[in-house]
């Protein structure tokens, strides 16, 4: 199983837009133009510019609100690297290659923050977690918060090459997570990890945030088929 070039309206459509936050047409914290306004200059059609923001918003480079817009995050271009710079070099790659890394990662990650994680790590970590619960049974809201999670993790290992690392390897394998995401009784399951995990954490209990973040890693394997 590969992860081909991007080449759909939709990915074609998420790179532009990125790539207009890269060279700062857009700025942190500012609105991106309005959904009918971008379909038009990308020559796409609303629903393409819908699809490109939902990914976008997956992978924390905006963020989303109805009634409000949407808008580029503060932290987009510290903690972002567009893989198509990754696949511009060594071309397609093998999503067991690209979780193999990211297994890695959650690993290090869950062990950093549980020995470095402060008050205030915790606090928001404990407030992204029961924030998901609430929209558990909305799909896209579900992964978007759960991004949150594991982006409060990744902030409370306070190793800024690791975290970039990890934004790359969720990046690379978002069309599996969002699709596995919509699999019966992952929100739930998944959750668990998530719980278990984050109480390590708060305990700064390194070997069992080690280990509930390999455990957590294995059934995502497991749910993908790979």
């Amino acid at each position: 199983m590969n992860i081909a070039g991007r080449n759909t309206l939709v990915d074609d459509a998420s790179d532009k837009i990125r790539q207009m936050i890269f060279e700062g047409q857009i700025k942190p914290g500012e609105m991106l133009p309005p959904r009918k306004e971008l379909a038009v200059q990308l020559g796409v059609g609303i629903s393409t510019i819908h699809e490109a923001i939902k990914s976008l918003n997956a992978v924390g480079l905006v963020e989303s609100r109805p009634g409000k817009g949407t808008w580029v995050r503060h932290n987009a271009l510290d903690s972002v690297i567009n893989p198509s710079l990754i696949t511009n070099r060594f071309g397609p790659i093998n999503v067991e290659t690209i979780y193999e890394a990211r297994l890695m990662l959650e690993v290090a990650l869950a062990e950093l923050s549980a020995q470095k994680a402060t008050p205030d790590d915790i606090e928001a970590m404990w407030a992204a977690f029961h924030a998901a619960q609430v929209v558990i049974d909305d799909n896209e809201e579900f992964a978007r918060l759960d991004w949150d999670f594991h982006l409060t993790i990744a902030k409370a290992g306070h190793n800024v090459l690791i975290e970039t690392f990890y934004h790359l390897s969720r990046e690379l394998l978002l069309d599996f997570v969002i699709d596995v995401i919509k699999l019966p009784n992952v929100k739930e399951e998944a959750s668990d990890y998530h719980r278990i995990q984050a109480e390590a954490i708060a305990k700064h209990d390194v070997e069992a945030a080690r280990k509930a973040a390999y455990e957590h890693m294995l059934y995502l394997k497991k749910r993908m088929g790979i």
